[in-house]
């Protein structure tokens, strides 16, 4: 939305063995997302969830822009280790 950079290509990587992933929440809205290991543009908001994670055993929290707070995506977190599950839409080149 207000060209903050986000990530990059180099920061991609996959999960469960792809980039992209599509999703449905349980309100019914479908998120086609890619992975990415860093995402040094958001800042996480709101609490820490474990419920409806879409990677098994991860926790997750919403991802938003750090300058306009437009929702990116979110943020996965497991025993140390973390990566930003981001809405590819979202995203510009």
């Amino acid at each position: 939305m207000c060209d903050h950079r986000i990530t990059d290509r180099h920061s991609r990587m996959e999960m469960s063995e792809a980039h992209e992933h599509t999703f449905v929440n349980p309100a019914g809205v479908q998120h086609h997302i890619g992975c990415f290991a860093t995402a040094p543009g958001c800042v996480h908001v709101g609490a820490t969830e474990s419920a409806f994670s879409w990677f098994p055993g991860w926790t997750w929290q919403i991802a938003v822009c750090a300058r306009c707070h437009t929702h990116l995506g979110w943020i996965f977190r497991l025993a140390g280790q973390q990566f930003h599950g981001l809405i590819l839409a979202a995203l510009k080149r």
